[in-house]
Order: structure tokens, then C-alpha cells, then sequence
């Protein structure tokens, strides 16, 4: 993704994203949320009864944050992830998904809704994430849990604290988890490596965690001797794979878009 700088002059988003519709995602977006309390920029974008459905649910969002004290980079990470979310849901709407009717868009007597909740824990992670590079995949995640009925609201915080925790690093590991093949990965554990560069046991690391989280599974025993041996000296690079949650947060935040040359320097320290 292109880096990208926050623009200067405040732009109305429903005019952003109709010169800007093939690049919203990884361009700088000023002055969004603004927008939310003062105009509709979803009407003829999300539109028809579904689309109203969101439109209405990212404005209010949008307004109620937009209340809030914010920096002009906090302001820019929100309004991305505001857009990204708007564009996703615009185009599965679009190839002719249906949104969830199981009540996620409905008040309840709190006088929220399950999607209200949802949308305002992930802007919220946003606003102070400092990767920006996960923000984009942020944004899928909101759009996958706005069309996926079998995530409960109660799951939907759990995959935002999920992804909040990884490092965009993280995310690339589980996508190399998936597409392994493409790559000639170590084909034995670092049980009797001699010497951990930087930036081998920093990546060792980070998929030791995944697996002590179950996200990752090195897919071997980890009893030798009768002993358990934990550490990331067990991981056989061409034989990790994702399950549970980490299965879920690669559909859902489409980590499969991922490009290829974030993952080839992990896929080269795994050799």
C-alpha cells in the first residue's frame, strides 16, 4: 500500500468517495467525520433499504465521535476506516450479498444496537492504533460481521480485542500460514539451531504467540521424552496452520488481500 498523506482542506466524503472510489483504501481521507453530524455522504452510495440500514449506523457512530476531542491523525484513522467499511459493504451489496436479519441492526432497550456497539469498539481501537497498516483489514472485519450472522456480538468484541493485540506483522503470519506452498519453508524445528538472528527469533516470536493464543497450530507434539517442550525452537516453519479464532480473523478481515511483498521477508526468515 502507497503511504499517504493527511490532506490539508476538509473534503465531504460522499464527494471523496465518488473521485475516489478505486483508491479509497490506503488514501489519506480529512474532515470524514464532520461530515456525519452536518450531512448524508452515504445517500447514492449506500444506498437502497440495506445500505440505509449501515448509513445510518456509521453516521450516528460517526457523530457521536466526532463530538470527542480527536487529533487530526486520529481523525484521519477513523474516517479510513469509516470509508474502507463503506466501500466493502457498498460492494457486497452490490455483488448481491444480503445483510444479517437476526436482529444485529436493531435497538435493544439500552437503546443501541448490537451494530452500534460493534462499529463504536472498532473505531475506538482505530482511533488509537498506530499501525495504520491494519486499519484497512480493521475495516473488512466490521463489514464481515455486518453480512455474518453466526457472529454473536459477543464474538464480534472478542475478534476486535483479537485484532487489536497482533501486530500487522502477525496478520501477514497468518496469511503465510495459509499460503505456505508458495514459499520453500524450513522444513525441520530450530531445536539444535545454532544462533537466532534478530530477525529470526523476532519472527519466532511473534508465531509463538499466535500459538499460545491458538490462532497458530505448529501442528506437532509438543511431548518429546515424556517431557512438554513449549517454545518457538518446536516450530517446523512448512508445517504451521491457522484454527479457531485465527481461522475467523483471516476470513473475516480478508488478511488473504494481504500483498505478497509483506510476506515475502517473513517467508525469507523461515527459509
Amino acid at each position: 500500500m502507497d503511504e499517504y498523506k493527511i490532506p490539508q482542506e476538509k473534503s465531504k466524503f460522499k464527494q471523496f468517495i465518488k473521485n475516489n472510489y478505486a483508491d479509497v483504501i490506503g488514501s489519506g481521507i480529512s474532515g470524514t467525520l464532520s461530515m456525519f453530524s452536518t450531512a448524508e455522504p452515504f445517500v447514492g452510495f449506500l444506498a437502497g433499504p440495506a445500505g440505509a440500514i449501515v448509513a445510518g449506523t456509521l453516521k450516528g457512530i460517526g457523530k457521536d465521535i466526532n463530538e470527542r476531542q480527536l487529533s487530526p491523525r486520529e481523525d484521519y484513522r477513523v474516517g479510513k476506516v469509516l470509508a474502507i467499511t463503506a466501500l466493502e459493504i457498498h460492494q457486497r451489496l452490490e455483488q448481491g450479498e444480503n445483510l444479517r436479519n437476526d436482529g444485529f441492526f436493531n435497538k435493544k432497550s439500552t437503546g443501541r444496537s448490537d451494530a452500534e456497539e460493534i462499529a463504536e469498539a472498532i473505531m475506538l481501537k482505530c482511533q488509537r492504533e498506530p499501525q495504520e497498516k491494519k486499519i484497512e483489514y480493521i475495516g473488512y472485519l466490521l463489514a464481515g460481521i455486518a453480512f455474518d450472522s453466526n457472529i454473536s456480538a459477543d464474538m464480534g468484541h472478542q475478534l476486535i480485542k483479537a485484532a487489536e493485540e497482533l501486530t500487522y506483522r502477525q496478520f501477514c503470519i497468518l496469511k503465510l500460514a495459509v499460503v505456505k506452498n508458495r514459499y520453500d519453508l524450513r522444513n525441520q524445528n530450530y531445536q539444535n539451531h545454532a544462533g537466532f538472528s534478530k530477525e529470526l527469533y523476532q519472527v519466532l516470536q511473534e508465531c509463538h504467540d499466535l500459538c499460545l493464543k491458538n490462532y497458530l497450530d505448529y501442528k506437532i507434539p509438543l511431548i518429546f521424552n515424556g517431557k512438554i517442550t513449549v517454545g518457538y525452537v518446536n516450530l517446523q516453519p512448512n508445517n504451521i496452520a491457522i484454527q479457531g479464532i485465527g481461522g475467523d480473523l483471516y476470513n473475516l478481515m480478508k488478511l488473504s488481500s494481504i500483498p505478497d511483498q509483506d510476506i515475502i521477508p517473513i517467508a525469507s526468515v523461515l527459509k
